[in-house]
């Protein structure tokens, strides 16, 4: 039987305490390397492609302005960025499902504008029954310039020679088919003959200002 001092039992103790204490270290180390990581979460990109574009919106909101949104939002997402609109506005004209395009103008009318607006017909009558012409349409002024149909807005597309606002809207919902078909805009300046009401004749008016 062995004997030990008291001095040597308290040296034993703590031998046996230290080599426990290692061996709960090791342990430890080797749980940790083998234990996955928390895992790194990233918001996920506005857009699929991260493209983002301006629009300017104005008229009867809380907050008119230029707004940076991701490419594929809608109108009335843009116009709720915008504090949405006031109780003056007159919304019935506006596609708020519509998508907004880079460089797009959002202006959001007020019921009273809208009220005084002229009639869009082409004679009133008179007392006596007679029709009395309305005033045409102030002739636009000369386009010099080049539109890249891939980025302008409708209003202005409105500028080209022959594009009225109709005309106009039709070629930005055209653009917006193709992007959600393939992915992009126009490729050929041709494929405007391919938006309704937009033949060969009235491409031949506005091919000299319309580029990619």
């Amino acid at each position: 039987m062995f004997y030990f001092s008291r001095g040597e039992r308290v040296a034993l103790a703590l031998l046996i305490a230290a080599l426990i204490a290692a061996g709960g270290a090791m342990w430890w180390l080797g749980s940790r390397a083998t234990t996955p990581s928390e895992p790194f979460f990233v918001d996920a990109p506005a857009a699929a492609n991260g493209e983002k574009v301006t629009v300017d919106v104005s008229g009867q909101v809380a907050k008119p302005g230029l707004y940076k949104v991701p490419a594929g939002t809608r109108i009335h997402e843009v116009l709720k960025l915008a504090g949405g609109a006031t109780k003056a506005a007159d919304l019935s004209d506006i596609n708020l499902a519509a998508e907004v395009v880079d460089g797009q103008q959002v202006k959001v009318p007020s019921k009273a504008s809208a009220a005084t607006a002229p009639t869009p017909v082409a004679a009133v009558s008179s007392p006596a029954g007679a029709k009395t012409p309305q005033q045409p349409r102030a002739p636009k002024p000369p386009f010099t310039g080049k539109l890249n149909i891939n980025r302008a807005s409708a209003a202005q597309l409105d500028l080209l020679p022959g594009i009225g606002p109709a005309y106009a809207q039709k070629i930005v919902e055209y653009r917006q088919r193709l992007k959600a078909e393939t992915g992009q805009g126009f490729t050929r300046i041709e494929q405007l003959m391919e938006v309704p009401g937009i033949g060969p004749k009235r491409f031949a008016d506005i091919k000299d200002h319309v580029t990619l």
